[in-house]
């Protein structure tokens, strides 16, 4: 998975936020972790993980992947709506970012885990 595949695939893919064109330099943490994850894929992915639940992930990823995000404290609707900001209203209807949500689908099918996220955070 080089940057043009992970681009292509998953931000167009998967994100919500993603505008061809616009300044690729910025990158959600999922794309960040993804793109570390990709120089070891081989290493890390299909060695019989155990699969999560969606909520299990939800919490997991939230928990490892988006307080480290840059986005995460004023610019992510998701993690305002999870960490439910004080003085602010929760928008529960609020999605992740792309990176998140690929990451969480390979969770969920049991393609890598939690702890292979946190070895390249």
């Amino acid at each position: 998975m080089d940057k043009t595949w992970l681009i292509r695939n998953v931000c167009a893919g998967y994100c919500a936020f993603y505008k061809p064109g616009k300044d690729e330099e910025l990158a959600c943490k999922g794309f960040l972790v993804l793109e570390n994850l990709s120089l070891r894929w081989n290493e890390i992915a299909s060695k019989g993980r155990k699969k999560m639940s969606h909520d299990e992930t939800m919490d997991n990823l939230f928990g490892v992947l988006c307080v480290q995000c840059p986005f995460f404290d004023d610019e992510c609707d998701f993690a305002a709506g999870r960490r439910g900001r004080a003085m602010e209203p929760v928008r529960t209807d609020a999605v992740p970012c792309g990176g998140f949500l690929f990451l969480g689908a390979c969770i969920e099918q049991g393609s890598i885990d939690i702890q292979a996220i946190n070895q390249v955070i």
